[in-house]
């Protein structure tokens, strides 16, 4: 099997290391540490579905992410997780194709394996990462769709996408947002360009339960768009029957958990304030402002691949090396945001290590 370079390589570690993998706490896989309640009942519902097959068009699936949305249901093409919606896309886009660095490997992957031409673009490290819009208008007739992340991944903010989007949208460019991480932003209304998807068949927006619900083995993502053509030729070539009955059947159950939206949207704006302020207490490390479940962190006299080998040998932690996103170098970690309890372990073990 081929590493692919994310994260959540426990079993892999622990083997290297000969350690339980019970014992490690993952810092490497950003995902909400919390379920919603009753999760138990609902999977058996969706077991006891399991003896026939899912709905070939997910018509009750694409009628709850759209609920969830407030957009209509034509508008959603699901997927098995977002994995799939990105290869799909990739399958049905022009041949040109502009992705702003640092991000996910998936889009370029996704891409190159589909013949598409890629033009990397790159996030302004002298600026904290902020959207280079000079950079995007001189290579403006260089692609025909641009990928960003936002909130961004590796990178953890949130940007208002409001002046590139005119700009696409002017020039008759695809403009491809990954939002897997919007629910996790305070003012996710105003960042999210969900809002914008009935007016503009300019817009192409990829979603998935499996960060913010803390479900990434049910492998449930979607896409949001109101290009009918676009829709359709994804829909041509997607296999069928590629998401199972418990993601269908959750679906009933999953965007409706108002309650749990806002006590891990809460928990989390509390919690990275916590980490923000401790971590940057510890001299040896920058770390970037994130709105997000995950930290970004620039050390200053370690290498990452050192960082990571330490915390796992002498405080059972993994982190994410981050020096193989482009645009980052060998001093970049990713650590995710978890528990009250292990973010004070992580920051402990931090000091421990680096020294306050």
């Amino acid at each position: 099997m081929n590493d692919l370079g994310h994260g959540a390589n426990v079993e892999i570690m622990c083997k290297t290391y000969n350690k339980d993998s019970k014992n490690i706490i993952d810092f490497s896989s950003n995902i909400n540490p919390y379920l919603i309640n009753n999760l138990e009942n609902y999977i058996l519902d969706g077991l006891r579905e399991c003896v026939k097959y899912p709905d070939i068009n997910y018509t009750n699936l694409r009628k709850n992410i759209a609920n969830y949305l407030n957009v209509k249901s034509s508008f959603i093409i699901p997927g098995n997780g977002a994995t799939e919606i990105i290869y799909l896309l990739m399958k049905s886009i022009n041949k040109r194709l502009a992705i702003l660095n640092p991000t996910f490997s998936e889009y370029e992957r996704g891409a190159l394996l589909n013949n598409v031409d890629v033009i990397n673009l790159y996030l302004d490290k002298d600026k904290d990462f902020e959207i280079d819009i000079n950079n995007i208008k001189e290579n403006i007739d260089k692609f025909d769709s641009l990928f960003i992340c936002n909130p961004s991944n590796p990178i953890g903010r949130v940007y208002d996408l409001s002046e590139l989007l005119e700009i696409l949208t002017k020039h008759n460019k695809l403009l491809i947002i990954d939002e897997t991480f919007m629910e996790f932003v305070e003012k996710e209304e105003k960042y999210s360009l969900v809002k914008y998807i009935e007016n503009n068949p300019n817009i192409f927006i990829i979603k998935a339960v499996t960060k913010f619900f803390g479900l990434p083995g049910l492998r449930l993502g979607y896409g949001v768009c109101s290009d009918e053509k676009l829709l359709e030729n994804m829909y041509k070539i997607k296999e069928p029957w590629s998401i199972n009955t418990f993601a269908d059947v959750l679906s009933n159950y999953l965007f409706k958990e108002e309650g749990y939206i806002k006590a891990s949207k809460k928990y989390f704006i509390k919690e990275r304030n916590f980490m923000l302020k401790n971590l940057n207490e510890i001299k040896e490390i920058k770390a970037y402002k994130t709105d997000t479940n995950f930290i970004l962190i620039k050390l200053k006299n370690k290498t990452a691949k050192e960082l990571k080998e330490e915390l796992f040998i002498k405080g059972d932690i993994l982190i994410r090396d981050a020096s193989n996103f482009r645009n980052l170098d060998e001093n970049y970690i990713r650590v995710a945001i978890k528990s009250h309890e292990e973010n004070l372990e992580l920051i402990n073990q931090l000091t421990k290590i680096l020294g306050e």
